[in-house]
């Protein structure tokens, strides 16, 4: 007698539920983890160039040596978005300290120099501080590299329990 195929019903239908489930978690957790391993942009004269939109900045993943970084920003979205550098941190749950910040959001289409900082070596991550923007996406990994800096003084981060 040739193998029949099971009559459809409650156990079958749960497989493919499960299997369903399987796969969307494995999907949320490639992208969670993959978020910002885009291609390394390095930073070679001390300027640094971002796009803000919803849901981003561009590059994502950057590399710059210690000492004094001009960061510039041109605002590509259709609502505010801002600039701030914090410790890398909060990648563990705790506290982090605040670096630089950009005294005001810019505006949909707006583009300029908004940061002249000195960093020391380190991990760093750059986030927009409007509401819901970093939890999205609007987030960039800065990785510092190099001897400490001795032409400008290094920013000490400012601990904070919430970037407030």
């Amino acid at each position: 007698m040739p193998d029949a195929e099971p009559a459809p019903g409650p156990l079958r239908d749960l497989r493919w539920v499960l299997i369903a489930l399987a796969v969307a978690v494995a999907s949320v957790l490639l992208v969670q983890t993959g978020c910002n391993t885009g291609p390394e942009h390095r930073v070679a004269d001390g300027r640094l160039a971002l796009t803000l939109r919803e849901y981003s900045i561009e590059p994502r993943n950057i590399v710059a040596p210690a000492g004094q970084l001009r960061i510039s920003a041109r605002n590509t979205g259709r609502l505010l978005h801002g600039v701030r550098i914090v410790s890398d941190d909060d990648k563990r749950g705790n506290r982090r300290s605040r670096f630089a910040r950009v005294p005001r959001p810019l505006q949909p289409g707006e583009s300029k120099d908004v940061l002249d900082v000195c960093l020391a070596p380190g991990r760093y991550r750059i986030v927009s501080p409007m509401p819901g923007d970093e939890e999205l996406g609007a987030v960039a990994d800065l990785r510092v590299e190099g001897p400490p800096p001795t032409t400008c003084e290094p920013l000490v981060g400012e601990k904070r329990a919430s970037d407030g």
